[in-house]
């Protein structure tokens, strides 16, 4: 047995006493939320499968971090709001289990998630920009889907609603034109319209005539912005730029990336392969040397073009088989380059120098700001 004596209960007492009255004297942390910085002339965001990646190219320093899925096709912003826009697929049990597709928004400031908007399961989970497009007028964001047949959810980001979900049979990628509508490119070689009225819903479609051959030399989903639309490019590497005025669909007069004494070589790689530069009218096409069937076979050299004149002005020679590449838009554009090895490479993009390296392991695409 164990007998507490007064002395010994006045000291653990004492204690007792003492310890509320050190603890409020302690000072209290304060915690402070760090918000991103207005962005710079060259910021561009590199998806992974861990995330988006903000980066400043001209320093080279990471300045934030998008959370995304690992399923998620594309990202985009739009600078009014001030917001990131993401169609994003989850399981339930990480691996599986029950699937939810939403358009995620996440706010600039601090990067996190403000708002969600569940759309339906159909959404397509490869890693295509052209998957996920935001119409000119800011307003309605539209998803790419393959269930297996293809359809585009729209969905109002502006008033946080899913609107519907358009079928498209036989055609795929979103290439935003005038204020709401979109171009698709369609198996049977045809390109087709789909002009959105005011509140998201489906008010015209149009087909164009043939302009190329699925079976002898198919168009790329892979596709840029031009100056007045888009540019499409084929396996065999023949650009068109397309474009719209009204209910009427633009085809250019396609032309050969390949001069006359040349054979041989491709356009193509993993993912994103060509980029513009709108104002000045260049463009970047990763190319290789290689067969009919190698269109995902990584380039072994950027060729840079003058739209204009529709003439190659520069090869840049890749130490490292390029998968992705992407061309900023402001006065002093770069050129940001992902190859095999996990890096993402900065050159000048007009006098192609080589300005820097970052580490950013499987960037898949990248985002001009």
């Amino acid at each position: 047995m164990h007998f507490h004596t007064p002395l010994m209960m006045c000291v653990v007492l004492g204690v007792t006493l003492y310890m509320p009255l050190a603890s409020a004297q302690i000072t209290a942390e304060e915690i402070s939320t760090e918000t991103m910085p207005e962005p710079g002339t060259n910021w561009f965001v590199s998806k992974t499968r861990d995330g988006g990646y903000i980066f400043d190219a001209n320093s080279g320093e990471m300045q934030g971090m998008l959370s995304l899925s690992r399923r998620t096709p594309a990202v985009t912003m739009w600078s009014p709001r001030r917001e990131f826009y993401a169609a994003e697929s989850y399981l339930s049990r990480g691996v599986h289990g029950e699937r939810t597709d939403i358009v995620a928004i996440y706010d600039f400031d601090n990067l996190s998630p403000v708002a969600e908007v569940v759309i339906p399961n159909h959404m397509a989970r490869l890693s295509v920009r052209s998957h996920l497009g935001l119409m000119n007028n800011g307003r309605h964001l539209a998803v790419h889907n393959m269930n297996p047949g293809h359809s585009v959810s729209i969905v109002d980001v502006q008033d946080r609603v899913f609107i519907y979900e358009i079928s498209t049979p036989g055609c795929a990628v979103i290439m935003p034109v005038a204020q709401s509508d979109f171009l698709q490119v369609c198996g049977d070689g045809t390109l087709q319209l789909i002009q959105l009225d005011l509140s998201g819903f489906e008010q015209n479609r149009v087909r164009s005539e043939m302009f190329f051959n699925v079976t002898d030399d198919a168009v790329f989903d892979r596709a840029t912005r031009s100056a007045d639309g888009w540019f499409l490019v084929t396996h065999a590497g023949t650009i068109f730029e397309v474009s719209t005025s009204g209910a009427n669909i633009n085809i250019g007069e396609g032309w050969s990336l390949l001069p006359e004494d040349e054979e041989g070589w491709r356009p193509g790689s993993t993912t994103e392969f060509i980029s513009a530069h709108r104002q000045l009218g260049l463009l970047y096409v990763a190319m290789h040397e290689g067969g009919e069937h190698t269109h995902h076979d990584a380039g072994t050299e950027i060729w840079v073009f003058d739209v204009r004149s529709q003439r190659r002005i520069y090869r840049l020679e890749m130490e490292t088989p390029v998968t992705s590449l992407m061309v900023t838009q402001e006065d002093e554009p770069k050129l940001i380059v992902a190859d095999e090895d996990g890096g993402t490479h900065v050159y000048d993009a007009l006098t192609f120098v080589h300005e820097r390296k970052i580490q950013t392991p499987g960037a898949s695409m990248f985002e001009d700001f």
